[in-house]
């Protein structure tokens, strides 16, 4: 395996142009139009433009038992802002409406609506 790694480093590294070509200080850049060929190299796969070392891969297969023990603390939290209410005494949250006492209010809003007919 790890000559499999050298052996695709070095492909790497001879299509790379590093420090192959570095222009000296004094260089003067010519008025002629300079004349550039393009070739790309070809690639069998992508192993061969990527090092082996770059693609993680995980040794083994994690066991549901070691997910559920990771997230096990990820768990719901016990409400701390529960009170009764003013009204009819029944808990409910906070700063919130009691569920009694909007279902009661509701119930007559609909049934004094109900009597009144529509002028429309």
């Amino acid at each position: 395996m790890a000559a499999l790694a050298l052996r695709q480093t070095q492909s790497i590294l001879r299509i790379l142009p590093f420090g192959r070509w570095q222009a000296p200080a004094f260089a003067v850049p010519s008025l002629a139009a300079p004349s550039t060929s393009w070739s790309l190299p070809s690639l069998d796969s992508l192993l061969d433009l990527l090092p082996p070392f770059l693609l993680a891969v995980p040794k083994s297969k994690t066991s549901h038992s070691r997910k559920a023990m990771r997230s096990a603390n990820k768990g719901l939290k016990d409400k701390r802002n529960i009170t009764n209410c003013a009204g009819c005494g029944s808990v409910k949250l906070a700063h919130n409406i009691c569920p009694n006492c909007y279902s009661a209010v509701t119930r007559a809003w609909k049934a004094k609506n109900k009597d009144v007919p529509d002028l429309s």
